[in-house]
């Protein structure tokens, strides 16, 4: 049974507050990203610096260890955390992704056998919506210890399957602009005129 990570450690210094626990429908968006994962995984953590106000909404917490901000830590706290061979990722800023899309990426992860299957927006790699099996974490491990904190490159350097966006384009629960994410107040408030 595969287990569910919301990634919670980023700054937000261009939105000026905790994006996080900004609200989308009425649900701040880590809670958001938590309910969605809860549809398909045994369990749910958040992953990031500290709980803070996180904690009140009731899913355990996982730190990622270090003071420095980079995705590449979450990423491989997660992997560590989790007790089974098989999780799933999803940043708390891309509220617009699915819980199909998440279960069409774990479909695939198991049916290739692969450490990681990773869609392709048009712009690139979305590794924090991802499928993700424990195996990978010898080589996120290495890419941090090297200093080498790009998740890019760690894609690579653990054999990750990184769909073309034509066949991201095919999965279940796509659609165009699905892995735009939030940032600055402009991208907040645009999403909630989006969605009124």
């Amino acid at each position: 049974m595969s287990y569910g990570f919301v990634l919670v450690g980023g700054r937000s210094s261009r939105m000026g507050r905790d994006k996080a626990l900004l609200p989308v429908g009425g649900v701040p968006m880590a809670l958001l990203q938590a309910r969605k994962l809860e549809t398909l995984c045994a369990r749910v953590c958040f992953v990031g610096k500290e709980a803070s106000e996180l904690a009140a909404l009731g899913y355990p917490f996982v730190e990622d260890g270090t003071e420095e901000r980079a995705a590449l830590h979450g990423l491989v706290a997660a992997l560590d955390a989790c007790p089974e061979e098989e999780c799933l990722v999803l940043a708390a800023d891309l509220p617009l992704v699915p819980a199909e899309l998440l279960g069409s990426l774990r479909a695939r992860r198991g049916a290739t056998d692969a450490p990681a299957v990773v869609p392709w927006d048009g712009k690139g790699p979305q590794p924090l919506c991802s499928a993700w099996s424990t195996r990978a974490l010898p080589a996120l491990r290495a890419a941090v210890a090297t200093g080498d904190l790009s998740l890019r490159r760690a894609l690579g350097a653990a054999g990750a399957t990184v769909l073309p966006a034509t066949e991201t384009e095919r999965l279940p629960g796509y659609r165009p602009g699905v892995f735009r994410n939030v940032n600055t107040p402009e991208e907040y408030r645009a999403l909630e005129e989006e969605l009124a």
